[in-house]
């Protein structure tokens, strides 16, 4: 009985573990970059002090993804994470079997955790080298993106798999400056009702996230809220002012998984950006906000038999951005 209550309830700020933020503040170039690409409203900036520091978000205690985003683009390597954000308890509970340390890319096993990237990386193919540099990249330049590029990593895309070969992906390559600034404009409002309802402890909320939670519950983390927020510091840009989005569509008659399918095409796309010098950034709010918008999809062109799968920022990254991250373990199990 405790089992079944605790799978249908504590849907709502869950009692959560946070990741613990290592700061070297001797070292820090007051760069700005950890606060200005965290996804969230975690990472602020003391203007006084000039250095960063770790917060909530309305009564979420620590707006933290554990993506360690903000080692990645540290330039003096001042700052980290450690540990895992795990739910303890509730609905959104992390299972057991995902609980462990963080490991920094093992590729050869873990037996040897002494040897850093830059030890292992010649011994790497090419492919493992731009799978573990990737990374979500949120500072761009205003540079536009030459059409020939695009193009290139669309034909990446091309040739993901897809079940029975039926390739139900569809692309929209947004470049228009207005039209991206007013479908972030008009999704952050949408998306602030969310963030209204969801941040705050309250007994009417709690029941709505409950509710909301039995109908979409994919939707309803408390991790997306400080997202939100965030793009109100950045100037309302959900898509952290990126010179290009690429809508990733989906025909809904597809046989097979079609949201598989495009998602494996859109992985083929970023990795190939990575490889050419592009840096890439899936945005899963926008299309969330599209879904009670039928005027911009009307505006973008996306109708049926197409349903919005997911977006995709590209730019040219602002810095190097691309060091390797630590990860929390993966369940596997063995069958032999």
């Amino acid at each position: 009985m405790a089992k079944i209550l605790e799978r249908y309830t504590g849907a709502h700020l869950p009692l959560t573990q946070w990741p613990r933020f290592e700061f070297e503040i001797e070292k820090c170039t007051h760069c700005r970059a950890c606060y200005e690409s965290c996804p969230t409203s975690c990472i602020q900036w003391d203007e006084v002090n000039k250095i960063p520091y770790a917060t909530g978000y309305g009564d979420i205690e620590l707006a933290c993804l554990s993506c360690n985003n903000c080692e990645a683009v540290c330039p003096a390597q001042c700052i980290r994470t450690r540990g895992e954000y795990r739910v303890l308890h509730g609905r959104y509970k992390t299972v057991e079997e995902r609980f462990g340390e963080m490991y920094p890319p093992c590729p050869f096993g873990e037996g040897d955790l002494t040897r850093n990237f830059a030890d292992i990386e010649a011994e790497l193919t090419e492919t493992e080298k731009v799978i573990y540099r990737r990374r979500s990249i949120r500072l761009f330049k205003k540079k536009p993106v030459p059409k020939e590029l695009l193009q290139r990593i669309i034909e990446a895309a091309r040739f993901a798999p897809s079940a029975g070969n039926n390739t139900p992906w569809k692309f929209i390559v947004l470049t228009n400056k207005k039209l991206i600034e007013k479908i972030d404009r008009q999704s952050t409002k949408l998306l602030d009702v969310v963030k209204w309802m969801y941040a705050r402890k309250s007994l009417w909320r709690t029941i709505a996230v409950t509710l909301f939670s039995y109908l979409q519950v994919n939707n309803m983390d408390q991790r997306p809220i400080a997202a939100i927020e965030k793009a109100h510091q950045i100037g309302g840009s959900i898509t952290w002012g990126a010179p290009v989005v690429i809508y990733v569509l989906a025909d809904r008659r597809a046989i097979g998984s079609a949201d598989l399918d495009t998602g494996l095409a859109a992985e083929n796309l970023v990795l190939a950006a990575h490889s050419l010098g592009l840096g890439t950034c899936f945005i899963g709010l926008t299309s969330n906000a599209l879904k009670y918008m039928p005027w911009l999809r009307k505006e973008l062109g996306i109708t049926y038999p197409y349903k919005l799968v997911t977006s995709i920022c590209v730019g040219y990254p602002r810095g190097k951005l691309d060091n390797p991250v630590w990860r929390g373990k993966v369940p596997i199990d063995w069958i032999e």
